[in-house]
């Protein structure tokens, strides 16, 4: 027989266990998921084999759904005018609302572009345009355009013969450099091949690492 005492004890035991496990459940179902949020602000596009990925800071929670394609290298269609490398959501700790960006290769005519656009706005964020293409030569560039075996032989042959000056020009800015070329194949097929050449070197990897610092002050 359980006194009235026990009983109120066991009374408030029961409601602290419920009060504690409603409190967990709310923790659980308010945490937010930002992989469905991310895909939830493109209102219906089709990210099928992207890859997520989410980083976060003291000010800024960053989630990203990359197209797998990115992997490897990218062959458009002589039709397509438009493709999607990534989608980014970039929420500010501090004012909560999140803007989404979408990150593509554009063509208009024979230009092709890597533009960056604030979903919600429309409005351009970044514009990069590669250069025109030129024929890619093994040696002589006043005669015929060479030939290769394959793209990547083509690709190859101009990272020996000539990326090392753009990735010099890379590493000194700190920023991407756009380079194209047309690489002729032994099967008379013709390619317009477009490169971003990012940049290497320590300092430039650690630009967003290191503190945005005006100075410093020190007694003597």
């Amino acid at each position: 027989m359980i006194s009235p005492h026990n009983r109120s004890e066991s009374a408030f035991c029961l409601a602290m266990v419920l009060l504690s496990l409603g409190l967990v459940c709310a923790c659980k179902t308010t945490m937010p998921d930002p992989r469905e949020e991310l895909v939830r602000s493109l209102k219906g596009a089709n990210v099928k084999g992207y890859h997520f990925a989410t980083k976060e800071d003291e000010a800024e929670v960053i989630a990203s759904l990359t197209n797998s394609a990115v992997r490897n290298l990218i062959k458009l269609d002589s039709g397509a005018t438009n493709l999607v490398l990534r989608y980014t959501s970039v929420k500010d700790k501090k004012t909560n609302p999140a803007r989404t960006y979408k990150t593509a290769i554009t063509k208009t005519g024979t230009t092709l572009a890597l533009l960056v656009t604030d979903i919600a706005t429309g409005e351009v964020v970044s514009r990069k345009t590669f250069p025109a293409p030129e024929p890619h030569h093994k040696t002589d560039t006043t005669g015929p355009p060479s030939t290769f075996d394959s793209l990547e032989d083509c690709i190859r042959d101009f990272n020996c013969k000539r990326r090392g000056a753009i990735q010099c020009e890379a590493n000194r800015t700190c920023e991407d450099q756009f380079a194209a070329l047309i690489c002729c194949l032994n099967n008379g097929q013709c390619f317009s091949v477009h490169l971003i050449i990012r940049p290497t070197t320590l300092k430039c990897k650690l630009s967003g690492v290191i503190l945005d610092l005006e100075g410093l002050v020190l007694s003597q």
